[in-house]
């Protein structure tokens, strides 16, 4: 099974071998891939394409193919605070498309010229709820994938609070 640009275009095709590769689906079978492969497309994104908003339902789970995809909230004020970017191939984003409330809580924009494997949330948490073992191994990599994220954040946090501490000679 293969994931495709819709129409053939741009010749970007995705198999079972290299979504076993990403962060999310190494726990896979093969059958488990194909089937989440079948109901997913690959879409290329120009640099500024917003992707998702933030606050929008969260219909669709993403995979970086090749690219930077930048993630942001807006703050009180309505300005776009950059909170992370997604780089590196296999690297999975709109993740509140399989947690509740499904709505997205960041908006995605394309950094650069991207490639993204687009997968229907719908089928597969339907996916994860008919065969509990997928399910299972799916949520404790997303577990592990938002601690790690969240480390990678808290590691950023304070060395930009480090640059306003005295120098103490």
């Amino acid at each position: 099974m293969w994931a495709k640009h819709p129409g053939g275009i741009g010749g970007t095709m995705v198999s079972a071998e290299w979504l076993k590769k990403t962060e999310l689906f190494e726990a896979l079978e093969d059958s488990q891939l194909n089937a989440i492969l079948s109901h997913s497309s690959v879409e290329s994104c120009v640099e500024g394409k917003v992707i998702f908003q933030e606050g929008e339902e969260a219909t669709h789970l993403y995979v970086l193919i090749q690219g930077a995809i930048d993630l942001s909230v807006e703050t009180q004020e309505k300005i776009g605070l950059l909170t992370s970017k997604i780089q590196g191939e296999g690297r999975v984003f709109g993740v509140p498309a399989l947690l509740e409330p499904y709505r997205y809580n960041v908006t995605t924009k394309c950094f650069t010229p991207s490639t993204i494997l687009r997968i229907e949330a719908v089928h597969l948490k339907r996916q994860m709820e008919e065969d509990p073992r997928l399910g299972m191994r799916i949520m404790k990599k997303l577990a592990l994938i938002y601690f790690h994220r969240l480390n990678e954040l808290r590691a950023g946090v304070v060395h930009f609070f480090k640059m306003f501490l005295p120098k103490v000679p």
